[in-house]
């Protein structure tokens, strides 16, 4: 049985190519997504289930590359990322 009164971190991050964060990122919708990437969105699935959506397009950008994101994925992320929990990875 499922447990509606059970708490999840399902707040997503901002992490900004500048180093800094917006916690609890709340524009979840491809226009939002799109808006915080500065462009079209992809999806770089991590290994604990977690994802990054980032700008498809941010190497021929020439986007600044971002310090914390690439950390996280194992791989080079450039321009702003929004990190999804599983779960908001299955609401996208």
């Amino acid at each position: 049985m499922y447990n509606t009164n059970t708490k999840t971190n399902t707040m997503a991050t901002l992490i900004k190519a500048d180093g800094t964060r917006q916690e609890n990122f709340t524009e979840l919708t491809l226009s939002g997504m799109q808006q915080a990437v500065d462009g079209y969105i992809e999806i770089v699935y991590l290994p604990n289930g977690e994802g990054l959506v980032v700008n498809d397009n941010g190497l021929n950008e020439s986007l600044p590359h971002n310090t914390e994101a690439s950390h996280l994925a194992g791989m080079v992320i450039v321009g702003n990322a929004v990190l999804l929990s599983k779960n908001e990875l299955k609401q996208v």
